[in-house]
């Protein structure tokens, strides 16, 4: 039987808004997504819904997300589900909020 390959064909990346806010200063969520075929990528600020009966058996969904350049570890969330948020900074001390103002501005 021949090996059957995969490619990507859809791509989402929580690309924040860093003006967010009246005053231009707050760090809003947004996913950013991307299909094969548009013509460009469009912003989403609510959830990310994957319907099981518009893929193909065998699809697989891959959650690749940012490691510490210091020490290697994954951002630690914190707070109770539906109100999670992420610190600033990394155990380590490596400056996760300036990295996202740095990144996304």
């Amino acid at each position: 039987m021949n090996e059957v390959g995969k490619r990507g064909t859809m791509r989402a990346e929580l690309k924040p808004d860093v003006y967010g806010g009246e005053t231009c200063d707050q760090i809003i969520p947004r996913w950013w997504c991307y299909c094969d075929g548009d013509k460009d990528g469009d912003y989403e600020h609510g959830p990310l819904q994957l319907v099981a009966n518009m893929f193909p058996p065998g699809t697989v969904v891959n959650v690749i997300e940012p490691t510490c350049p210091d020490c290697g570890e994954l951002r630690e969330p914190s707070g109770p589900p539906g109100q999670i948020s992420f610190s600033d900074n990394c155990r380590c001390g490596f400056d996760w909020k300036d990295w996202t103002l740095n990144h996304y501005s």
